[in-house]
């Protein structure tokens, strides 16, 4: 099959978040399948920057924005066998820093939309699946629909939702800038609305997890879209994202104080439980475990609830905590006045190095993500990989990919808490606790939480399944 992905940001390329780390993987894993795949980003500045060598110019085009025409560049570079085509555009995307934030990311992408379109004609190739990502792209199934252009119209459009809660959200002023003819699938709410009109104008919806795709037909996790999304469960789908087994492996992993592997992940561990403590300069005391929490510190993550139980924890000396992120200021300063009050057993580093996000992957005993919601996860992933056993609220992807625990088997790879409240929270922490004090419980745990696979070839296996039942529709 012929797949082109389009999307805001792709690693290597450009990065702000796990939107990121999807595109950079899954189209590699496709086309090991033996699929071609493209990929179209827009040239931000960071690729400008950091790629200039590698880009070929291939054409330009012009798309209309209100009263004027701009500039569309096409340009390519081949990364990994795969071909990324990139939107050059000076003004909109060439001398930014940012990704998203300024004051006219609706006409941003909104431009990108139309250009991905003229990009497609202009390659002049018979794609089978565009495949599309989050509300940047969401007006893009939109214009195809409205132009009625029969080669365009053969290609199907499989739109995928990273996170419900990001919608591309403008005020109705914006609609002259979209060079789109006007219809209620564009407006939700009295707002024109990016991600809706996918949601109502993809020939297939997916999102990162089965239990996601169930969960935003919801009210409480469907941010407004819920009724449109019931009315289209016909097609749509949950597949859970994977990770790549290259860079989050223990046994690979250049970072870390110690790679190990399931063969010798004991003494592994306890080499890296050694460093990670020095790293933080905590007392070097290997008999008390460790949760460790890389994270985003905002209110999605659940740590409200932590706030509620974790002193009385930190008081009895149950446990260290060491926590890498940055968020909301009432969760960072909360995090710092632990540091404070408790500077033997908390580690805090505010901000993102993932040199030390590795050395907590790697070192900790358990891994905390007490989320009120989570489309997928990759956090979970990567600590099972690295025999960290995650607690996590049993939601979206981490209900997915995380077996609880069975006080009565000793069987799972982590431990679970259904109910978005601080008391399960401290019952999954209480029986995390009482676990690691039966070293053959924690060897088995350790051991089938690195014996998981969550590689990209079962996810992209699914995607093929996916966009074959699309195309036969």
């Amino acid at each position: 099959m012929k797949i082109m992905f389009v999307g805001s940001e792709a690693t290597p390329f450009c990065k702000t978040g796990g939107l990121a780390d999807v595109l950079g993987s899954l189209p590699q894993a496709l086309n090991k399948l033996g699929h071609e795949v493209s990929l179209v980003l827009p040239k931000h500045k960071v690729i400008k920057d950091k790629f200039s060598n590698s880009i070929e110019p291939l054409g330009q085009s012009s798309v209309r924005i209100h009263t004027k025409e701009e500039y569309v560049g096409f340009e390519m570079l081949v990364h990994e066998g795969i071909k990324v085509y990139l939107i050059d555009n000076e003004y909109y995307f060439g001398y930014r820093e940012n990704l998203y934030g300024d004051f006219d990311d609706g006409e941003r992408y909104g431009y990108f939309a139309q250009s991905v379109i003229k990009l497609i004609t202009f390659l002049n190739k018979d794609f089978d699946i565009l495949h599309l990502h989050d509300w940047q792209t969401g007006l893009i199934p939109y214009i195809k629909k409205t132009m009625n252009d029969p080669k365009l119209d053969a290609i199907k459009t499989v739109f995928t939702i990273h996170n419900i809660a990001y919608q591309g959200r403008f005020d109705k002023e914006l609609f002259p800038y979209l060079n789109v003819p006007y219809s209620s699938e564009i407006e939700h709410d009295g707002v024109i609305n990016f991600l809706k009109t996918a949601i109502v104008t993809s020939d297939y919806i997916s999102t990162v997890s089965p239990t996601y795709a169930e969960e935003i037909t919801y009210a409480y996790f469907g941010y407004g879209m819920e009724s449109l999304l019931k009315d289209r469960t016909h097609v749509l789908k949950g597949i859970l994202n994977g990770i790549d087994y290259n860079v989050f492996s223990p046994s690979k992993d250049v970072f870390i104080e110690k790679p190990f592997s399931l063969r010798n992940y004991i003494k592994g561990k306890t080499e890296n439980t050694v460093a990670l403590l020095k790293t933080f300069h905590l007392p070097e005391d290997t008999k008390v475990p460790i949760i460790g929490i890389v994270s985003r510190l905002t209110e999605q993550k659940g740590f409200n609830l932590l706030e509620e139980v974790i002193e009385d924890h930190l008081a009895n000396k149950r446990f260290k905590l060491i926590v890498l992120g940055t968020g909301d200021y009432h969760i960072e300063q909360h995090f710092e006045y632990l540091k404070r009050k408790y500077p033997k057993q908390v580690g805090l580093y505010l901000g993102y190095n993932d040199t030390i996000a590795r050395k907590i992957y790697a070192g900790s005993d358990f891994f905390l993500m007490p989320s009120r919601y989570e489309p997928c996860g990759l956090s979970q992933l990567i600590s099972l990989s690295y025999g960290t056993l995650p607690i996590v609220r049993q939601t979206g992807g981490l209900k997915d990919s995380i077996i609880p625990y069975n006080k009565f088997t000793k069987e799972g790879t982590g431990f679970g808490f259904q109910n978005f409240d601080a008391g399960d929270l401290n019952h999954a922490i209480t029986q995390a606790l009482d676990a690691y004090k039966n070293k053959e419980t924690l060897k088995r745990l350790r051991r089938s939480a690195m014996q998981e696979d969550f590689s990209w070839e079962e996810s992209a296996k699914q995607y093929i399944e996916l966009y074959q039942e699309v195309k036969g529709g």
